[in-house]
């Protein structure tokens, strides 16, 4: 924890809040502050946006509603790896972070240094957008206090979560 870590992040159905949460711990006047430079936390819940703002193509998704995309689990699992590939590349940082669910469970994607690593909610939703809000809010909030215990156990070189699969390096 010597050196101060560069992140940024793309996100969707965490609505921003994991790296909201990751700038609040690395405020200058937080207790036990993490070595966390915030670059940028993005909201890019759509095929356009992230094209414009990230020029990546996606796949085609399951459908669109009011212009969100959706994707089954499996495929945001890939479109979470390639936008957290892209946004790396992209602003040059240590840590890049997308999260994205449609059918099944959330999926966080998280590329520190040169590893990867995937995280997914034990929320899973069948059939969205046909669904409660309270099944969606409680997939959100999985999804960002998962997020947040894997960056702050790679960020202070602590143990990581079961829940956390390790995917490269």
């Amino acid at each position: 924890m010597n050196s101060t870590l560069t992140f940024a992040s793309v996100e969707c159905f965490t609505h921003c809040e994991i790296g909201i949460g990751i700038h609040r711990l690395s405020a200058p006047y937080v207790k036990n502050r993490l070595p966390v430079s915030v670059v940028a936390v993005l909201f890019l819940p759509s095929i356009r946006s992230i094209k414009e703002f990230l020029e990546v193509p996606l796949p085609i998704p399951l459908y669109e509603v009011n212009g969100v995309k959706v994707y089954s689990e499996e495929e945001n699992v890939e479109v979470t790896r390639l936008l957290s590939r892209r946004l790396r590349e992209k602003l040059n940082v240590d840590i890049s972070l997308s999260s994205s669910a449609g059918i099944g469970k959330g999926v966080v994607s998280v590329l520190f240094r040169n590893r990867e690593f995937l995280i997914r909610t034990e929320v899973s939703l069948s059939d969205f957008p046909v669904v409660s809000q309270h099944l969606v809010d409680k997939r959100r909030k999985e999804g960002v206090a998962k997020g947040l215990e894997c960056l702050k156990a790679l960020i202070t070189g602590s143990s990581l979560p079961g829940f956390v699969e390790v995917i490269g390096g």
